[in-house]
């Protein structure tokens, strides 16, 4: 071999060495796929990854599908589940596989057969076999659509859509169905040791044809650089779908004076307001409630509200972590009972938001770590005329000297929600505000909700109306503008109906919603069933329009 040749093949081999460092490897697949992969498999030096789109035809591109069975040559990078998603509204949660295959083969054509409305199912499936597909979903007649997007978006304006969709494109505009008894987002076990039924593979099609360079020494490398993250990260029978990280229940307005504290009296038990939904609350990472008055037995009677300090008993055996205080009774014993009422939570381990010793401390909320998320709390509440009153002359809102309440100030919000981003990955914003007994929000409430999901809020939550009011989704954000009440004493229907609100979540946000309606009976509330279940789902349906 002479000097000269030696020399080109060595000039070449640096050349080559040096554009595989530099190049991308071509990767194509439907978002879903990509943030699944890219999850697991992200960018590193040396190895970066250049999406693409397959008509784009970029030669040596890998391409991301999902099987139900993988085909010769592809490479199965582990499992995903298959999530069946239906509108919000749609009062179906929970369904057979027996019956979804029905469903599916075109045997079972209405809703009111799962025990919904009388209305018929329409079945959504892909224009592509390279995305998420159930058995027997591919019947003609169906309307197809082009992408995951695309099928939630069209599950959500359609009330009577079936569709399917993988993890990353979980979102609280759609509900996740249970089948068989699990749901993949609310499971408490990992899901890969039930016996949920559907199942894809993600698997990745090597390019057919192979460029030029391949022979020269850096694209040979990335090639071996690249099968080995393959073998490191995935494998045939790896888990590669989403997991809930936390999850959080709220409720509305509880009281505890009148004919809650009597009956609870007479009851012998502290505890009885909570008997019948203890277990839904205590099942939640976390739980949060508007405590409308102070628990003290110290301050004298300026306007309403002030229970027994034994009540805290109730709030811990119904696994209740978190309350506002910021709302129009707290100060209805003054600011002693206000004080005591705050030292008294804190020394049985129950946090508090809304409200402090000074305007600072109360403006800081609560940063916690659940499941490993960062998440944030912040509590506000209307104050002036007609809205915080007492008999004599009582200062509300906290001051840089004085104790009190957060005012819902639009600079508050906004200051607060930002300066709490900085640390929190979430955050949840608790509102008393607007007009009692309407079920629908002033434009104040709208004005304030607004601009906390502007500020970053992923959940507000509502409270002092008496009454349930709407729920909103703004972007990736929820407002529920009224919980309704919850341990109260009020006789009027609209009074005795409330909401528990559960939150599945994750780092990236809210990804599903359930609604539990409840019916207060005795100074009681209680999980609603038949009838009344459906009657407060209707009416929370009918006041949640137009938002």
């Amino acid at each position: 071999m002479t000097r000269r040749y030696r020399l080109v093949v060595l000039a070449c081999f640096i050349l080559g060495l040096r554009s595989g460092f530099q190049a991308t490897l071509p990767i194509c697949g439907d978002p879903a796929a990509r943030a699944i992969f890219n999850y697991y498999c992200p960018n590193r030096p040396g190895l970066v990854y250049q999406w693409v789109a397959p008509a784009e035809g970029v030669k040596g591109t890998y391409q991301l599908s999902y099987r139900r069975a993988s085909a010769p040559g592809e490479i199965v990078l582990g499992r995903v589940p298959l999530l069946c998603i239906v509108n919000f509204w749609n009062p179906v949660t929970a369904v057979g596989q027996a019956d979804l295959e029905a469903v599916l083969r075109g045997e079972i054509t209405n809703w009111q057969a799962l025990g919904g409305q009388d209305c018929p199912i329409e079945v959504l499936t892909y224009t592509s076999g390279d995305l998420p597909q159930l058995p027997g979903a591919h019947r003609a007649g169906r309307r197809r659509v082009r992408s995951q997007e695309t099928m939630v978006a069209a599950v959500q304006a359609t009330p009577n859509a079936l569709g399917v969709i993988t993890w990353p494109l979980v979102t609280p505009r759609v509900k996740v169905l249970t089948i068989d008894g699990v749901n993949p987002v609310w499971t408490q076990e990992p899901l890969e040791l039930t016996n949920y039924p559907y199942w894809n593979q993600l698997v990745l099609k090597p390019p057919e044809t192979v460029p030029a360079p391949i022979w020269l020494p850096g694209r040979c490398w990335q090639e071996w650089r690249f099968s080995r993250e393959l073998r490191d990260h995935f494998s045939p029978r790896k888990y590669l779908g989403g997991r809930t990280a936390f999850t959080l229940a709220a409720a509305g307005d509880m009281m505890f004076s009148r004919k809650v504290a009597a009956t609870s009296l007479r009851q012998g038990d502290y505890r009885y307001p909570f008997f019948k939904v203890a277990p839904l609350l205590r099942r939640a990472t976390i739980t949060l409630a508007n405590l409308e008055g102070p628990l003290s037995d110290q301050g004298r009677q300026l306007n309403m509200f002030r229970g027994a300090p034994e009540f805290i008993e109730g709030l811990l055996y119904a696994g209740i972590d978190l309350v506002s205080l910021a709302n129009n009774h707290i100060m209805d014993y003054g600011t002693v009972a206000f004080l005591d009422t705050m030292e008294r939570l804190t020394a049985h381990g129950l946090d508090y938001v809304g409200a402090g010793p000074d305007l600072a401390t109360a403006r800081q909320g609560r940063l916690l770590n659940l499941g490993g998320v960062q998440v944030g709390f912040l509590a506000y509440t209307e104050v002036g005329p007609g809205f915080t009153y007492t008999r004599e002359p009582q200062h509300w809102a906290a001051t840089a000297e004085l104790p009190g309440v957060v005012p819902a100030t639009i600079d508050y919000v906004k200051e607060d929600i930002a300066h709490l981003k900085q640390r929190a990955d979430l955050v949840v914003v608790s509102f008393h505000w607007g007009k009692e007994y309407a079920h629908y929000p002033t434009a104040q409430q709208q004005i304030l909700a607004k601009t906390a999901v502007a500020a970053g809020a992923d959940l507000v939550l509502g409270h002092h109306p008496h009454a349930l009011q709407g729920l909103a989704f703004e972007g990736k954000a929820i407002i529920a503008y009224s919980l309704g009440n919850f341990i109260f004493d009020q006789l009027p229907e609209a009074t005795r109906q409330g909401l528990i609100l559960e939150a599945a979540c994750d780092r990236w946000g809210v990804r599903q919603l359930r609604c539990a309606p409840v019916w207060i009976e005795d100074e009681q509330p209680q999980i609603a069933t038949g009838e009344e279940a459906r009657r407060i789902m209707d009416l929370l349906a009918t006041i949640s329009q137009g938002f």
